[in-house]
């Protein structure tokens, strides 16, 4: 009898007792390619052009991505969140136009440290670490194999260096990168299949990109889109089923045209809407990544349909639409008024004291955590910079942002 009423009591409590609380540990961050390639896309003759490209390989090659992997990947070990944004992760080739000369070309010690692949040096620097993860899903955007500028008849940025003709080719990538222990339970968002219903009309690899991207002319009346996009994974944590979406808005350049900011909203209302239209109610949907827009970006008032809906009264900044479609910024439940800036370190990274004066680097969710607990700003203390300790080089241009959502 005694036994009987234990087992009752002990069903009875368990009836009546909250649901355990489930946890994800999240982290985005943009690796920053290591150099500003405006100067680029706005060269006015071949010859600015090509000073452009050199200087251009060479603060790549400066920026010593082999070492700032390193630092990216103990951010990420010292962490050990379930799933990882990543942005900007690029891959720099570089082809002889004439006979290989050693240090001459593509060798050239100026640039030759600039070719390489950082989803490749991330995932080593993780492995060299113990840290087992994986890539499970991939966007590609920027990617200059799809053009040709003359007079050279093959793909990429034709470039001159010390009277040595080479060919590079540059290739931009958003990447999810999941844990070991749930990597092989990350299944990439069909989002391609959608295509009927007007969703992910220029798929790319395991993702989308944007349908309104920004574009420039390079010399010889070549035209070169600046492709986003956004990539997803849905995967299983602690029993409790998400949608882990990751992304890289354009940039938002002060501008008297207001087509500048409206290319950043427009993509963000694209994925707002292409999110709110395919994501299952079963799902606990984040999204993470570069949005180039601040809690602190203003609306842009418009003369009265100057431009479609949703911006027929004016241009609204990303951050705002997130916030305005029910979406919960994840750092605005850290205890505490921290700032939270995570942009942006000098081109060169080797400013002394960090630099980070806005936080266009979010983790949004669309389900209202119950709590957020060791949300932090990662990469932006000067013992995160490579060696020499303090004196090297910032892990990238932004900070990481990591946080533990808790749902109920």
């Amino acid at each position: 009898m005694k036994y009987v009423f234990s087992m009752t009591l002990a069903l009875t409590l368990l009836a009546t007792a909250p649901a355990l609380a489930q946890d994800i540990d999240v982290m985005t961050q943009n690796q920053y390619l290591g150099a500003d390639l405006t100067p680029i896309t706005t060269a006015g003759d071949p010859i600015e052009f090509n000073t452009a490209v050199v200087e251009a390989l060479e603060q790549v090659a400066a920026n010593d991505f082999q070492s700032r992997a390193e630092a990216l990947a103990e951010l990420i070990a010292k962490r050990l969140p379930a799933l990882v944004g990543l942005q900007e992760v690029f891959i720099f080739t570089c082809n002889d136009l004439g006979p290989p000369t050693p240090e001459q070309g593509c060798d050239n010690p100026r640039i030759r440290d600039a070719f390489n692949d950082h989803l490749e040096l991330t995932l080593q620097a993780l492995d060299a670490l113990g840290e087992d993860y994986a890539a499970v899903a991939t966007v590609v955007n920027f990617n200059t194999s799809n053009i040709v500028v003359p007079p050279v008849p093959f793909p990429g940025i034709p470039f001159n260096i010390d009277g040595y003709p080479a060919l590079a080719n540059i290739v931009d990538r958003d990447v999810i990168l999941a844990r070991g222990d749930i990597a092989g339970g990350a299944t990439p968002v069909p989002f391609k299949d959608l295509q009927p219903f007007g969703i992910c009309l220029k798929d790319s690899a395991d993702g989308c990109n944007y349908q309104i991207v920004a574009s420039a002319t390079l010399p010889g009346d070549v035209n070169l889109d600046i492709e986003r996009g956004y990539v997803g994974v849905d995967v299983t944590v602690d029993e409790k089923d998400y949608r882990f979406v990751n992304t890289h808005l354009e940039v938002q350049r002060p501008s008297d045209n207001p087509l500048s900011p409206f290319i950043q909203a427009a993509q963000s209302a694209e994925l707002i809407g292409v999110l709110g239209a395919s994501t299952p109610p079963t799902k606990s949907l984040i999204v993470v990544g570069d949005i180039n827009s601040s809690p602190d970006d203003p609306f842009i008032p418009l003369p009265p349909n100057t431009l479609p809906p949703p911006f027929d009264q004016g241009i609204i900044p990303p951050y705002t639409q997130f916030l305005g479609s029910g979406y919960t910024d994840a750092w605005d439940l850290r205890p505490g008024a921290v700032p939270g800036y995570t942009c942006c370190q000098d081109d060169d990274l080797l400013n002394h004291q960090s630099e980070h004066d806005e936080r266009i680097d979010v983790i949004f969710s669309w389900e209202v955590p119950s709590n957020v607990k060791k949300a932090r700003v990662l990469g932006a203390r000067v013992s995160d910079k490579t060696s020499p300790p303090g004196h090297g080089l910032w892990p990238s241009d932004h900070g990481s942002v990591a946080a533990e959502l808790q749902f109920q």
